[in-house]
């Protein structure tokens, strides 16, 4: 139960768990990232990136999407490394209410995880940086957690198997996302 302060009601809820999807979803990324990738192939690569370039690649696995960014101009760890320089210059920002609505979940006993198609390390790295509370969130799953990425239903799996040893089932979670391969992904599971 969830008692409403502004109602003075108790209001039973639902569900026992809510995942959230990092980027666009608790923080403003696109039109920050998509700047800072303009920026990292132009100065490393002399590649124009053309705003249908990222919105074609955009959500994919990190690894996967720098790699058609930048034409696979150089190797992984190069091309990461380049984006890792600038990305000090182009840093995410939090909506507004995020963290005070992940905070007032899991102060209700709700439990609360991310999965994302961001690398696991970045996520903590901005969560932390934004004030969230990294600490009791109960999984963070990033793009390097697992071979399936969103759409694929299949992609939930790590955090339902974890979710399950904690006693909730499915039919007592929610997926909040902000795309519509999120969508199809949260559907399908």
């Amino acid at each position: 139960f969830w008692f409403d302060s502004k109602s003075g009601n108790m209001i039973k809820l639902k569900y026992k768990a809510v995942i959230f999807d990092f980027d666009d979803t608790l923080v403003k990324t696109r039109l920050i990232k998509w700047e800072h990738h303009k920026a990292v192939a132009k100065k490393f690569y002399n590649i124009d990136l053309t705003e249908e370039k990222l919105r074609e690649h955009w959500g994919k696995p990190f690894a996967t999407m720098i790699g058609h960014l930048y034409q696979d101009s150089d190797t992984p760890e190069n091309m990461m490394e380049s984006v890792l320089s600038l990305k000090h210059e182009f840093l995410k920002t939090v909506y507004p209410e995020s963290v005070r609505v992940v905070t007032e979940l899991l102060n209700h006993d709700i439990k609360v995880g991310i999965v994302s198609a961001t690398n696991k390390e970045f996520i903590i790295d901005d969560m932390t940086r934004l004030g969230f509370p990294v600490e009791h969130l109960t999984t963070i799953q990033g793009a390097d957690d697992t071979t399936v990425h969103k759409p694929d239903p299949d992609v939930f799996l790590p955090t339902f198997e974890h979710l399950e040893k904690l006693g909730i089932k499915k039919s007592k979670m929610v997926y909040i996302g902000d795309s519509m391969d999120d969508f199809r992904a949260a559907r399908g599971a």
